[in-house]
């Protein structure tokens, strides 16, 4: 906008003592360096994470910041879909606006002048594009923001089953930031401060990364009474996982939706809470079952315990 702005300055140079003084909103820019997004980009692996840093600046000899807002819109919707044999329009299906963080800033002017803010977001799993925005607010009710396009293109999206690999991250008591939170059917990988009061993002959550020091981690579903934090969800997904006797090689024939209601049917209820897994081991295969009643399978490819502990899954969902 600020450069919109310059290029209508000169010809309406002699207008100027007509005016208002101009009076603008938050200055909102994106931080540059190797590791950031600052753009649009074309993305090529379905799952990954874009690292940002956007810096907002009050302006105005008064003004301060007040809240941050991030928003993701996806076009189409993250979840696999179904496409048409003839009359598939890009840009005109059904859309999601997620808020991924909105948070007020101190209320002390002098901390909140200017504030940066880094954060490493999940990137879509199935094609379609999402666009990331970035906004402030000042005292005034003013705001300034930024944004950028990423676009995922797939070869396999006209399949009947949607697949992806994710890594979900071990929480962390004094931290929001860990993508701990997973929903099936989009493979979105999301964060505390996502879900933590936002009921539109905790209804899209199927499980959740649970730690234990003495046995090893586990997946639980939102309604397990372990973790505190989710007993003030209003609404939680009642999802449904199986235990089965399943191995990684019959996992990656899954190509049917029939194979992953079979592979569903077939299972059986967790021995100690249903909406528990317990510890899970490496090549695992878990069955589940969404709300909507789309099933699935997860292969624990791998668990890794140094950096962040993370569980790096494999799904297959139906559409």
């Amino acid at each position: 906008m600020r450069f919109r702005l310059n290029l209508l300055f000169y010809p309406l140079l002699g207008l100027a003592a007509c005016q208002p003084e101009l009076n603008p909103g938050p200055r909102v820019d994106f931080v540059a360096s190797s590791r950031f997004t600052t753009g649009n980009r074309r993305l090529t692996t379905p799952g990954d994470t874009v690292a940002t840093r956007i810096y907002g600046q009050a302006q105005g000899g008064d003004s301060h910041l007040t809240q941050l807002k991030i928003t993701a819109t996806y076009q189409p919707v993250p979840e696999g879909i179904i496409y048409p044999q003839s009359g598939y329009e890009e840009g005109k299906q059904p859309t999601l606006e997620l808020i991924y963080l909105d948070t007020l800033l101190p209320t002390t002017p002098a901390l909140t002048k200017e504030f940066a803010f880094q954060s490493v977001q999940p990137a879509r799993t199935t094609a379609g594009t999402e666009v990331w925005k970035y906004e402030f607010r000042d005292n005034e009710n003013r705001t300034g923001s930024r944004s950028f396009q990423l676009r995922l293109g797939r070869t396999d999206s006209l399949i009947t089953y949607h697949s992806y690999t994710i890594g979900l991250q071990a929480p962390l008591a004094n931290s929001q930031m860990r993508r701990s939170f997973l929903a099936l059917r989009s493979g979105l990988a999301l964060p505390k401060f996502t879900v933590r009061r936002n009921v539109e993002a905790q209804q899209l959550i199927d499980l959740l990364y649970i730690p234990d020091a003495a046995t090893g981690p586990g997946l639980a579903t939102p309604s397990n009474q372990r973790v505190v934090d989710l007993k003030a969800w209003p609404t939680k997904r009642i999802t449904r996982i199986r235990s089965t006797t399943l191995t990684d090689a019959t996992f990656a024939t899954f190509t049917t939706t029939e194979q992953l209601v079979s592979a569903f049917n077939a299972g059986t209820v967790f021995p100690s809470d249903s909406t528990y897994t317990g510890r899970v081991t490496k090549n695992q295969v878990i069955a589940f079952r969404t709300p909507e009643g789309k099933s699935g399978a997860i292969l624990v490819q791998d668990i890794t315990t140094t950096g962040v502990p993370t569980l790096v899954l494999q799904v297959r969902i139906a559409k």
